[in-house]
């Protein structure tokens, strides 16, 4: 009886992936499109999103249908799809992080800002992310036969430090755009000045752009934060089927955020959004001069053969 439950539990498991799949690939394809064909979105902290959007892009497409096979039986249980997904949630998790240091950065250097944070730095900094998750995953295959639980320790020392490192990072943010906020207010009373206008504008853009990074730090608090626990759980108890099926279950929220990744960018960056408005309505018009074109050759080659 307990074998058929823990059954049910891996084929809803899942199952229950095949949705978060869908929402990922289009919702991270959108944000990757917009982001390549719109010149205004090339800078360098959007590489950043771009490369966050790249990783969740690869869950949802790679990661997520294999976990949907293994769950169902389709697909042996193998270390091989631990690896793969690992690998992509491991560049999202450091990515995620690179964006509150990031951001951190802009408060920080201020004006140095764009002289010191660069495209091609950030570039630099993404391939470092994926080849530090690739050889840290394939060191885990690797060293697994001989030490166990090594997967589950890994978790930990990754996942728990950049869990710090992104509460610690907003908070400071937080308290900076405070001071700034009340400051500007301050002297906007009792002087009238454009330079103080522009800084205002400044100050509620990178407000906005705060507000997605403490969106984007809860998501993935909120999908991490079980996986941490259980993988703590493991490392510390015996691993039974019980333990293993919240483990499966955990490990499906943290694929769920690259579901959630991909729809607070687009409906809290303005440009974004914008763009990807664009992008599809060209395409839908594109569509509709394609049908209508094929709808003239039909016509034409019917009046042809009358």
């Amino acid at each position: 009886m307990q074998g058929t439950g823990i059954n049910i539990a891996r084929l809803f498991n899942g199952y229950l992936n095949v949705p978060f799949a869908l929402t990922a690939t289009i919702g991270n394809s959108l944000v990757l499109g917009a982001i390549w064909k719109t010149p205004s979105l090339h800078c360098a902290s959007n590489v950043l999103m771009f490369n966050l959007a790249l990783s969740d892009l690869g869950v949802g497409l790679i990661g997520q249908p294999l976990a949907v096979l293994e769950q169902v039986g389709l697909l042996k249980e193998s270390q091989i799809f631990q690896i793969i997904a690992g690998g992509f949630a491991a560049v999202s998790l450091f990515t995620v992080t690179f964006i509150g240091v990031d951001r951190f950065l802009a408060v920080k250097l201020h004006m140095r800002y764009n002289e010191f944070v660069t495209i091609k730095r950030s570039v630099f900094a993404v391939v470092v992310i994926w080849v530090g998750s690739i050889c840290a995953m394939f060191g885990i295959f690797l060293s697994r036969p001989r030490f166990s639980g090594v997967f589950e320790i890994a978790v930990c020392l990754t996942t728990l430090p950049c869990l710090f490192i992104n509460i610690f990072v907003y908070q400071k943010l937080y308290q900076v755009c405070r001071f700034h906020h009340v400051k500007i207010q301050d002297q906007m009373t009792f002087q009238q000045d454009s330079s103080l206008y522009q800084r205002a504008i400044n100050e509620a853009r990178f407000r906005k752009s705060l507000k997605t990074l403490f969106f984007i730090v809860l998501a993935f608090t909120l999908c991490y934060f079980p996986f941490i626990c259980v993988n703590v759980a493991t490392v510390t108890g015996k691993f039974n089927c019980l333990l293993k099926t919240i483990f499966n279950f955990s490990f499906t929220l943290t694929f769920v955020n690259s579901s959630v990744n991909p729809a607070l960018l687009i409906f809290q960056l303005t440009e974004l959004r914008l763009a990807i408005k664009r992008i599809l309505k060209q395409s839908c018009g594109r569509q509709q001069e394609t049908g209508a074109l094929q709808t003239e050759i039909t016509q034409s080659e019917s009046y042809a053969d009358n």
